[in-house]
C-alpha cells in the first residue's frame, strides 16, 4: 500500500480508472490478501491433514484471517478433493473482508449512515450495473445467496455486531435471526432484480425485528455479496477507495510517499517514492515503521496502520523506524502532494554495448509522456538497444498500454477486447507514424499483469521484442469503474476480456517469455545465501544480465 490518499489497503493496488461514467481499465492485483503470514506455504506430509486443520482453526479463533487463508490455500493444494478446506477459506475471506470494511473510515462514517431507502437504491444500482455491463450474463440468485452468506457470517462477527446493534447483542436473538435467514436461503428463488430487492427488504425487516439492526449495514452486506460472487477483480468501492483510485490514475496524492506491507514488527517499507517527504528525509526501503506518533504498530492490520499514517496536507506525523542494522531512528514528516512516477529508472546499463534500461512500474495518465522523455534522454546518451522492465508491474490503463505499444509497433493489432455492453468489444490497432526501431528486450515475471501483459504480449506476437524472465500473472480481463448515484461510492466491474494480437486469451495463461530466467538465484552448494536481487543493477539482477548478453550477441551478429 501507499500512504496518503492512495492506499493499497491490504492487497496490492495499482487500479486505475477514469472520471467518466465508465472507462475500460486493464488492471490487476495479486491474490486478495497481502498481510504477511508466518504460516509456511508448503505442507509436505498429507498425513498432517488433521493437524493442519487444527492449526488453521486456532488461527481463526485468534481472528488471524490472512494467516488462516494462507494455510487453507496450502492445504487445498495438497488435498484438492477435500472441500472442507475451500469452505473454511471462503469463511475466513468473508470475515477478513468484513473486518477491512469496518476499518475503512468512509464506510463507517458515510455508508453506514445511509437511510434505508438510499441503501436499497444503492443495492438496486449495483445489481443494475451487473445485469447490464458484467462481461458474462449473471443469474441473480447466486448474487443474493452470497449476500445472505455475508450477512450470516457478519452476525457471528463481533466487529459487525458492535457497530450496528444498539447495546449488547442478545445471543439468543442473534441465533433466531440466523435461523430465519437460513430458512429463507433454503427456499431461495430469485428470477429477477425486483425479487433480489425483495429478499434484501425481508432480511432488513427480520434484522430490525430481532436486533434493531442498522438497515444500511444489512443492505451493504448484500451489495458486497453481489460483487464477491462475480470474480476476484470486481468489487464495491467505498468513498475512500474510490478516491484512492482517482488519485492513482492521475499519478498523484497527498501523503508521505511510501509503499508498505505488514511485518512482524509493524510496517516494512517496500518502496520510497522519489521526491516525496519520506525520500527527502532519508527513509529507505527495508526500514520498519514500529511506532507512529508514539503508538506501536505491532498487531495492527494494514488498514488500521494506514489510517494512523494518513492526514491532511501540511500536517506532521512522527515515525520511529527500525533500520536494517537494528538501529532506531525518529523522523518527523510533513504530509504533502506527491507525484508518482511510472518510470522508476532510466539509464545506460552497458555503456560499451550502448544498452539502455527503463523500469516501468505502472500504466497511468502520465506514463506515456514519462516513457517518451526517458527514451529521448537515453537516445541522446547513445542508446542502441533497450531493456524495458515490466517485472512487478501490475497494470493500469488499457489505452496507455496501447499508446506505449505504438511507440514500438508501427502497424497491426495491439490487443482486442470482448464484452457484452456497448463499446466493450474493440480491436486496438497501431496508429503510429513513427516508432522506435532499436532492438528491444522486455523483462516480465509472475507479478507482471494486465496492462503489462497487453504490452508484452503485443510486442512478442508482433515479433518486435524478445521477452525474458518468467510467465506473467495471467490477468486477462478489463475492469470499468462506475461512480454510483445513490451514494458517494463506486463499483469496479469486469466488463470485458482481452486477447493478444494472435487472439490468444491472457486469462489464466499469461505471457510466456522467449527465455525463462529466474530472478532469484539458488543457494550455492555450500549453503551460502545468494545475493539479493537489485532490480536494474547489472551486478545483482540475473534477468537484466541475460538481456544485456542477448543485446551484445545481437550486435555482434549484426556487425558480421
Amino acid at each position: 500500500m501507499r500512504t496518503g490518499v492512495t492506499c493499497r489497503r491490504a492487497w496490492l493496488l495499482h487500479a486505475f480508472l477514469a472520471l467518466a461514467a465508465f472507462v475500460p481499465t486493464a488492471w490487476s492485483a495479486p491474490p486478495q490478501h497481502a498481510a504477511v503470514s508466518t504460516v509456511p506455504k508448503t505442507i509436505a506430509d498429507p498425513g498432517e491433514r488433521d493437524a493442519v486443520l487444527q492449526r488453521a482453526l486456532d488461527l481463526e479463533r485468534k481472528r488471524n484471517w490472512p494467516a488462516a487463508i494462507d494455510l487453507y490455500e496450502s492445504a487445498m493444494e495438497h488435498w484438492p478433493s477435500d472441500s472442507g478446506f475451500s469452505h473454511r477459506r471462503l469463511l475466513c475471506e468473508t470475515h477478513y473482508k468484513i473486518t477491512r470494511r469496518y476499518q475503512d473510515q468512509s464506510f463507517r462514517n458515510v455508508l453506514l449512515h445511509l437511510p434505508r431507502e438510499k441503501a436499497l437504491a444503492l443495492y438496486d444500482e449495483v445489481l443494475d450495473r451487473i445485469e447490464t455491463h458484467y462481461v458474462d450474463p449473471v443469474a441473480f440468485e447466486p448474487l443474493v445467496r452470497r449476500g445472505l452468506d455475508n450477512l450470516e457470517v457478519a452476525l457471528r462477527d463481533p466487529t459487525f455486531l458492535a457497530a450496528n446493534v444498539p447495546g449488547a447483542a442478545d445471543p439468543a436473538r442473534v441465533s433466531w435471526l440466523r435461523e430465519r435467514l437460513s430458512e429463507r436461503r433454503a427456499r431461495l428463488v430469485v428470477p429477477d432484480r425486483r425479487a433480489a430487492e425483495t429478499e434484501a427488504i425481508a432480511a432488513i425487516d427480520l434484522a430490525e425485528q430481532a436486533l434493531r439492526l442498522n438497515p444500511a449495514a444489512v443492505t451493504l452486506e448484500y451489495a458486497y455479496g453481489a460483487c464477491d460472487a462475480l470474480d476476484d477483480y470486481s468489487s464495491y468501492l467505498t468513498p475512500d477507495k474510490l478516491d484512492d483510485l482517482y488519485a492513482m490514475i492521475d499519478g498523484n496524492f497527498v501523503g508521505l510517499g511510501i509503499e508498505l506491507k505488514l511485518d512482524t514488527q509493524g510496517l516494512r517499507l517496500v518502496g520510497v517514492i522519489r521526491g516525496g517527504p519520506a525520500w527527502e528525509a532519508g527513509v529507505k526501503a527495508g526500514d520498519q515503521i514500529t511506532r507512529v506518533a508514539g503508538q506501536s504498530m505491532r498487531g495492527l492490520s494494514l488498514d488500521e496502520a494506514a489510517n494512523r499514517l494518513q492526514g491532511a496536507e501540511g500536517t506532521a506525523v512522527e515515525l520511529t523506524v527500525l533500520r536494517a542494522d537494528n538501529s532506531m531512528r525518529d523522523f518527523r514528516l510533513i504530509r504533502r502532494h506527491v507525484e508518482v512516477e511510472s518510470v522508476a529508472q532510466a539509464k545506460i546499463v552497458d555503456p560499451a554495448g550502448a544498452v539502455g534500461y527503463i523500469q516501468l512500474t505502472g500504466f497511468q495518465k502520465t506514463s506515456t509522456e514519462e516513457l517518451d522523455r526517458a527514451l529521448v534522454a537515453l537516445r541522446r546518451q547513445g542508446m542502441k538497444a533497450l531493456v524495458l522492465d515490466l517485472r512487478g508491474n501490475p497494470g493500469g490503463l488499457l489505452n496507455v498500454a496501447v499508446e506505449i505499444a505504438e511507440r514500438f509497433v508501427d502497424k497491426g493489432v495491439i490487443v482486442s477486447t470482448k464484452g457484452r455492453a456497448p463499446g466493450q468489444s474493440q480491436v486496438y490497432r497501431s496508429q503510429a507514424r513513427t516508432v522506435w526501431t532499436m532492438p528491444l528486450y522486455v523483462l516480465i515475471d509472475h507479478d507482471s499483469a494486465s496492462a503489462s501483459e497487453i504490452l508484452a504480449g503485443a510486442l512478442k506476437d508482433q515479433n518486435r521484442a524478445i521477452l525474458l524472465g518468467e510467465r506473467s500473472y495471467g490477468k486477462g480481463s478489463v475492469q470499468s469503474i462506475f461512480a454510483l448515484r445513490a451514494a458517494p461510492a463506486g463499483l469496479k466491474l469486469t466488463t470485458a476480456k482481452f486477447y493478444s494480437p494472435k487472439n490468444r486469451p491472457y486469462s489464466e495463461q499469461g505471457v510466456d517469455p522467449n527465455y525463462i530466467v529466474h530472478s532469484a538465484a539458488k543457494p550455492a552448494e555450500d549453503g551460502t545465501k545468494p545475493p539479493e536481487v537489485e532490480v536494474g543493477n547489472p551486478e545483482h539482477d540475473p534477468v537484466l544480465v541475460q538481456a544485456m548478453n542477448l543485446a551484445k550477441r545481437q550486435q555482434l551478429n549484426a556487425a558480421r
